[in-house]
């Protein structure tokens, strides 16, 4: 009798057992059909000027059951490039994609990509077709660096312009050059990314053409416009730049940079997530334009709890 007992709640242990294991089973199984994948393509996606733009599309594919395929890149070298993998991603299993545009064509960056199935990051694109965007207003950051270099005095600037086929990067330009103007302050040169890295492997331009500061438009020009001041005697300028990798917050704090102008890159990380799934469920034909808030950034309120927020997502 005893014998029978046991073996009856053993019978009963193991049934429960698969009971609750077929449940959780097919619990799971909702749960991941409910996922859908978004393909994310920015230009060389491991560098770190993209950590707090990558946290924000973490922590947005967190809150909305994504699968995030931040597609590994290097450096494009042409827009053809980034159309292979846009191409590509929507081919595969990619409900959507987030694209930082190589190039403002976007004949060449989205050919044959419907409209709500990408949403443009960081720039824009030429073109009579609507986008959804998630991005900064380009012609007021740039007259937000100027302003910098302006009210601190600077008389004869170089400007680093960044990659002058995006069409964010000829709005800075833009909002730049008129602001200084409007200032009386003389533009002795003016130099694209592609230029930059000409002209730094003889630095002998920039010694026979002295600037009282730099200008740069983007963040990777900024770590080169300090490299250059720290390994070269010739080289005496003030930096005012896009800047908010590890790099540059710490030349800031150095005082090798005066003053940063950052973009939060966490909200246009979050944001693009939150617009690429809302089209990707709903297919939603409402192409919406985000605009994504900027910073001015000094030694003085580097570490300032707005600033902190901004340049450091996720420190509580």
């Amino acid at each position: 009798m005893k014998k029978n007992r046991i073996s009856v709640i053993l019978f009963l242990a193991v049934l429960l057992s698969v009971i609750i294991y077929s449940a959780y089973g097919m619990v799971n199984q909702g749960r991941d059909d409910d996922y859908i994948s978004i393909s994310v393509i920015v230009n060389d996606s491991s560098n770190a000027r993209w950590d707090a733009f990558r946290e924000g599309l973490e922590q947005g594919a967190e809150d909305n059951q994504v699968h995030l395929n931040l597609v590994s890149t290097g450096s494009f070298q042409n827009v053809q490039e980034e159309h292979t993998i846009v191409k590509r991603e929507l081919e595969g299993d990619a409900a959507g994609v987030i694209v930082e545009p190589y190039s403002s064509e976007a004949d060449s960056v989205l050919q044959g990509a419907a409209a709500d199935s990408v949403v443009l990051v960081k720039t824009g694109v030429e073109t009579d077709t609507l986008y959804t965007s998630v991005m900064t207003d380009h012609i007021k950051f740039g007259e937000s660096l100027a302003d910098a270099a302006i009210e601190a005095g600077e008389t004869k600037v170089g400007i680093l312009s960044g990659n002058q086929s995006q069409l964010g990067m000829r709005q800075r330009l833009k909002g730049v050059k008129e602001r200084l103007a409007e200032a009386g302050v003389e533009i002795s040169w003016v130099l694209s990314a592609k230029e930059l890295n000409k002209k730094i492997r003889n630095t002998e331009y920039f010694v026979n053409n002295q600037v009282n500061a730099v200008i740069s438009l983007e963040n990777d020009d900024t770590e080169k416009a300090v490299e250059l001041l720290s390994d070269n005697v010739g080289i005496s300028w003030r930096i005012y730049g896009e800047g908010r990798s590890e790099k540059t917050v710490y030349y800031l704090d150095k005082g090798l940079i005066q003053e940063l102008v950052v973009p939060n890159e966490y909200y246009m990380g979050y944001e693009s997530m939150v617009l690429a799934v809302q089209m990707a469920r709903y297919h939603t034909d409402k192409m919406e334009q985000v605009e994504v808030d900027f910073f001015r950034v000094t030694k003085e309120n580097l570490y300032a709890e707005e600033t902190s927020r901004i340049l450091f997502p996720t420190v509580r």
